[in-house]
C-alpha cells in the first residue's frame, strides 16, 4: 500500500467515520474548512469530537482521516533528504543555564530559550503558543514579549480544542513562531496548503513538541477520585517541573494537590496507555516530522543523573540549527552534538518508527474501523507488530474504555494491581537495566554518549 492509496477502512467523504471510532485530536482544522462544524467534548469519550459529520472538505484536511506526509515534507522542507527520522540536518542535546527555568521545564526549558530568542529578532513579530484560559482549559495565545514566555504553561497532555492556533493564523499579519504536537501541526499544514495557502507566509518557524501521548480527560478524573481531589473544582494544573520527570499539580483554589510521576501507583493507573485519546495509538509522528525544530525529554542513560533535565532537539532546517547555536554562543544554553541513535534510545523504536502503529492500523482496516491513513519517512524502518498481538491490545483497550466512558476507574486499578501487575513491575526493571546498569552499551548493542559530553549539564 502506498501513500496516494487510501486504507479500506478510513472513510474519506465525511468525518462520521472519525467520530464513531473516536479518532479527533481537536485540532480544528475541519471547523475552518467547514464553518457549520464546531468541536464538542464528548460528555462519554471526554474527548473532543466534531459536532457532526460534515463533508469531504472537511474530511479532506483532518489528520484523523489522512495526512499526506511525502507532499508535506516537500513542500515545507523542498529538496531535503528524507531518513527514517525525517528531515535531519542535525541532532543536539541541550539544556537551559537558567537554573529556574530548567527546573520548572523539567526537560530542558529549550522551548523557553528557543521563544526568548526568536522573540527577539525584528523578523519575528510574536509566537502563538499554548497559555492557560482557566480550570483544565488551555488555548493557544499570542505572545509578543519575552516576559510573557515564563508565564506559559509547560507540556499539557490532556485533549485539548485547538482551533485557537488556526483562528490567530487568520487573524495576525507578520510572521510568528508556532509551536505545536504533532498531530495538531498535521491538521494545521493540511488545512493551509489545501484551503489557505496564503498562512503559510506567516509561519516563521515551526517548534516542534515530541510527543509523549494524548490523554483523554478521562485520566484527569481518574487521579482526582483516586486523590480524592474534587476535579470539578480544579482551577489549574501543571503536568511538568521539579525535576526531569516532575509531578502533577493540580490546584483547587489555593490548595495545591501534588502526584508524583514515575512511581506513584495512582498516577500509573490513571496515565495507562488506555486513557490515551484513540488515534494516539496510530500515531506514527511522535518525533514531529512536520516541524522545524524538534524539542523533547533526553530519556538516555548519559543523562539520567542530571537533576534539571535535559532536552533532545532535532533540527530539521539549517535555520533552526543556527538559532540554536546562536543562543549557546549567547550563553543562554549549553548544547553537545549527538546522533540520530539517540532519537531512538530516547523515544524507543516502537514510537520513533511506528512498529505497533503501523501494525495497529493495518489491523483496524482488517475489522473495518476507521484510522488516520499515514504513511511516513519511518515506514521502511518499521518492523510491525505481531497481529496477535495488536489483536489482543484492541481486545483490552475495547473492554477499557467502556469501563471509562463509566467511569468505573477503581476497577482499572484494581487490574493493574492484579492481572497487569508482572507487566507493570517489568517497565521499572527494563528501565533500571538500560538507564542505569547501561546494558545495552555493555553488551555491545550501542555507544553511550561520552562523560565529557554531558558533563556541564546540571
Amino acid at each position: 500500500m502506498t501513500a496516494d492509496q487510501p486504507h479500506a477502512a478510513t472513510r474519506t467523504q465525511d468525518l462520521q467515520g472519525v467520530i464513531d471510532a473516536s479518532m479527533c485530536i481537536g485540532c480544528g482544522a475541519c471547523v475552518f474548512a467547514d464553518p457549520t462544524l464546531k468541536l464538542e467534548l464528548d460528555p462519554e469519550k471526554l474527548i473532543y469530537q466534531p459536532s457532526h459529520a460534515s463533508n469531504a472538505a472537511a474530511a479532506s484536511v483532518c489528520p484523523a482521516v489522512r495526512v499526506d506526509f511525502p507532499g508535506l515534507q516537500d513542500r515545507i522542507f523542498p529538496g531535503a533528504e528524507q531518513t527514517e527520522y525525517g528531515v535531519v540536518h542535525s541532532v543536539l542535546l541541550a539544556q537551559s543555564t537558567d537554573h529556574d527555568r530548567n527546573l520548572a521545564a523539567s526537560s530542558g526549558g529549550l522551548v523557553k530559550e528557543l521563544l526568548l530568542h526568536y522573540l527577539s529578532r525584528d523578523d519575528v513579530d510574536g509566537a502563538l503558543a499554548l497559555g492557560h484560559v482557566g480550570g483544565i482549559d488551555f488555548q493557544t495565545r499570542l505572545v509578543r514579549s519575552s516576559d510573557e514566555v515564563d508565564q506559559l504553561p509547560g507540556s499539557i497532555y490532556h485533549n485539548l480544542e485547538q482551533s485557537r492556533a488556526l483562528q490567530l493564523l487568520h487573524e495576525v499579519e507578520g510572521r510568528y513562531i508556532l509551536v505545536a504536537i504533532p498531530c495538531q501541526l498535521e491538521g494545521i499544514y493540511n488545512y493551509i496548503h489545501q484551503r489557505a495557502p496564503e498562512l503559510a507566509a506567516k509561519i516563521h518557524t515551526t517548534i516542534g513538541l515530541l510527543c509523549g501521548w494524548q490523554y483523554s480527560h478521562h485520566a484527569l478524573r481518574a487521579i482526582a477520585e483516586f486523590k480524592g481531589v474534587d476535579y470539578e473544582q480544579i482551577t489549574d494544573l501543571s503536568f511538568r517541573g521539579d525535576g526531569p520527570v516532575g509531578r502533577l499539580r493540580m490546584w483547587t483554589g489555593e490548595t495545591l494537590h501534588q502526584i508524583g510521576r514515575r512511581v506513584d501507583f495512582d498516577y500509573q493507573v490513571a496515565f495507562d496507555r488506555s486513557f490515551n485519546t484513540p488515534r494516539c495509538h496510530t500515531c506514527i509522528n511522535h518525533s514531529n516530522f512536520l516541524a522545524d525544530i524538534v524539542v523533547g525529554d533526553a530519556w538516555l542513560p548519559s543523562t539520567v543523573a542530571t537533576k534539571t533535565g535535559v532536552s533532545l532537539l532535532v533540527c530539521r532546517k539549517p535555520e533552526t540549527d543556527q538559532a540554536v547555536r546562536e543562543m549557546a554562543q549567547a550563553g543562554a544554553v549549553k548544547l553537545t552534538d549527538v546522533g540520530t541513535a539517540e532519537i531512538m534510545e530516547s523515544q524507543k523504536r516502537r514510537v520513533v518508527f511506528g512498529d505497533f502503529a503501523y501494525a495497529y492500523s493495518a489491523y483496524l482496516d482488517e475489522i473495518g474501523v476507521h484510522h488516520p491513513d499515514m504513511v511516513g519517512p519511518n515506514r521502511p524502518a518499521a518492523r510491525l507488530a505481531p497481529r496477535k498481538d495488536v489483536a489482543r491490545f484492541h481486545q483490552e483497550l475495547t473492554r477499557k474504555l467502556a469501563l471509562q466512558w463509566a467511569r468505573r476507574y477503581r476497577y482499572l486499578r484494581l487490574r493493574k494491581a492484579t492481572v497487569e501487575l508482572p507487566k507493570h513491575v517489568k517497565k521499572y526493571l527494563d528501565w533500571f537495566f538500560v538507564r542505569i546498569l547501561r546494558v545495552k552499551s555493555l553488551t555491545g548493542q550501542r555507544k553511550e554518549v561520552s562523560r565529557g559530553q554531558v558533563r556541564d549539564f546540571r
